[in-house]
């Protein structure tokens, strides 16, 4: 299908954003469209596998997509990777960047992703590649108001 690029400006500590990021299990808490994030296995590496339920909305429809993706979070860098290893997607994988600015941290989410329905029409496309736009857009300021409001 396609990749898309979120990004969006935090006026707080990168560490504290990239916290608050890694902490995917809690991202039902105060996300709407996401209904369930189980940790399966977490490292001290930073490794961690987690098992996604979120919810896709086009128009009136209402559909759940689930996968199990293997993530990497690198304090160090203030960087991850994250793949599906499993679930309802052809494939899923991407990563996240929070860059320190001079007013808090930078936060770039990049998605590569294919749902495998051979005969989309660029139409379907398109409404998918949005609804993924705002999946993230809504994601990076749920945890945009997490940080700046001192929450963790």
């Amino acid at each position: 299908m396609g990749i898309v690029i979120s990004e969006i400006d935090i006026n707080s500590d990168p560490q504290k954003v990239f916290k608050i990021a890694s902490q995917v299990e809690k991202f039902p808490d105060y996300m709407p469209d996401v209904k369930k994030v189980e940790l399966i296995d977490r490292k001290d590496d930073g490794y961690s596998r987690t098992s996604w339920v979120a919810l896709a909305k086009i128009a009136s429809i209402n559909n759940e997509i689930k996968w199990i993706e293997d993530e990497w979070w690198d304090s160090g860098t203030l960087s991850s990777k994250f793949e599906q290893v499993e679930g309802d997607y052809k494939h899923y994988h991407g990563d996240w960047a929070f860059t320190k600015t001079a007013d808090g941290t930078h936060v770039k989410l990049t998605v590569d992703y294919d749902l495998g329905l051979p005969l989309i029409g660029p139409m379907i496309f398109k409404l998918l590649d949005n609804l993924t736009r705002n999946n993230l857009d809504s994601m990076l300021k749920a945890i945009k108001e997490r940080a700046e409001g001192n929450m963790t």
